[in-house]
């Protein structure tokens, strides 16, 4: 058993491309079928044990084994969908002028549909790692992107919104979809706020569910934002960094969210937010 979980594993260090969707699925079933027939094998035999004997044998991390590659292949999964080259090519057009002209979103979450409608036997889990992939993305690009945020952009990443609510909701419940929505719409709240206290009262209210939310990610917005004047700026990111380390506890984040761990938000160099504002 340990031989063919090896072999699996081994064939998940394939980019995931190569392997192919059918095949990944597979690999999904298979080990899940093994990870039960294992459990109810172990059983069998702890109860024809001597009892002397079944303190020697251990089956728990042998079956866990089956169980582990399963989860391995489901990230497999999304790597799938994030290695199609269509994919790809929609994924640079975020917060470009397709994207202001409603080409991307929406044809980003037709392609999830189509995948979606290969993998529905396993829609639960899948898709509940897609969309945890979908927001990473989205935020990613919204911190990397070097365009201005205009009110344009702030009413495209609504729309943007209701479009991954709308088709998630078929495949999870309304409440986890919202709770991981909340994520980009945040972003939004603050990339729209208009005065310094609008920014500490939105950001204090997101360190409350995404408590690694981090004041970085606050001054990259700022410095995106045309027209807010120099002195206020500076004092926005100030005072979301002292909320930010207020809320630290031992110097660690309360909790770990599922979104900025992940995001490549580069820390923005001395100077260059001012010199930005200063354009």
């Amino acid at each position: 058993m340990l031989d063919f979980q090896a072999a699996e594993r081994q064939r998940l260090e394939e980019p995931a491309s190569d392997i192919g969707l059918e095949p990944i699925c597979a690999m999904i079933n298979n080990n899940l079928r093994c990870h039960e027939l294992s459990i109810d094998l172990s059983n069998s035999i702890m109860e024809a044990l001597p009892q002397n004997y079944v303190e020697q044998v251990n089956f728990e991390d042998t079956c866990k084994g089956f169980f582990d590659v399963a989860k391995e292949a489901i990230i497999q999964t999304v790597n799938v969908i994030f290695e199609d080259p269509g994919v790809q090519e929609l994924l640079v057009k975020l917060y470009q002028k397709d994207w202001y002209e409603g080409l991307v979103t929406e044809y980003l979450i037709a392609t999830f549909g189509n995948y979606f409608g290969d993998l529905k036997m396993y829609i639960e889990d899948r898709s509940f790692r897609r969309f945890v992939e979908t927001i990473v993305v989205y935020v990613d690009h919204l911190l990397t992107q070097r365009n201005y945020i205009r009110e344009e952009t702030i009413e495209r990443m609504r729309l943007a919104e209701e479009v991954l609510l709308d088709f998630f909701r078929e495949h999870l419940s309304l409440t986890k979809v919202e709770n991981r929505v909340r994520i980009p719409s945040d972003l939004r709240e603050l990339a729209s706020a208009k005065s310094l206290d609008r920014f500490t009262l939105i950001y204090t209210n997101i360190l409350e569910h995404q408590a690694d939310y981090p004041p970085e990610v606050v001054e990259k917005l700022v410095a995106l934002r045309k027209g807010i004047p120099r002195k206020e700026a500076k004092e926005v990111v100030q005072e979301c960094k002292e909320i930010y380390n207020n809320s630290l506890v031992d110097g660690n984040s309360s909790e770990a969210g599922f979104v900025f761990g992940k995001v490549k938000c580069p820390a923005v160099p001395k100077g260059s937010l001012w010199r930005k504002l200063g354009q």
